[in-house]
């Protein structure tokens, strides 16, 4: 599943909304760390640090493919 990487100005931090809540009018979104972050308080940018938890979760959905030169 894409996502996109938008800003908690809870933490500050980046994390990885599913792509679907990006096209979607929220009242809040939640990042697959399940860190909740009402729409008011998500900047749509990707700045800052990203979210570790994130970035493993998002990390074990890629297929494992052997990389090859």
């Amino acid at each position: 599943m894409p996502y996109v990487w938008w800003q908690s100005e809870y933490d500050l931090q980046c994390h990885a909304f599913p792509l679907d809540q990006a096209s979607d009018s929220r009242s809040f979104y939640e990042a697959v760390c399940e860190h909740s972050v009402p729409d008011e308080r998500v900047s749509r940018a990707q700045a800052g640090a990203l979210c570790t938890t994130c970035l493993i979760k998002v990390g074990t959905e890629l297929p494992d493919v052997r990389w090859r030169v």
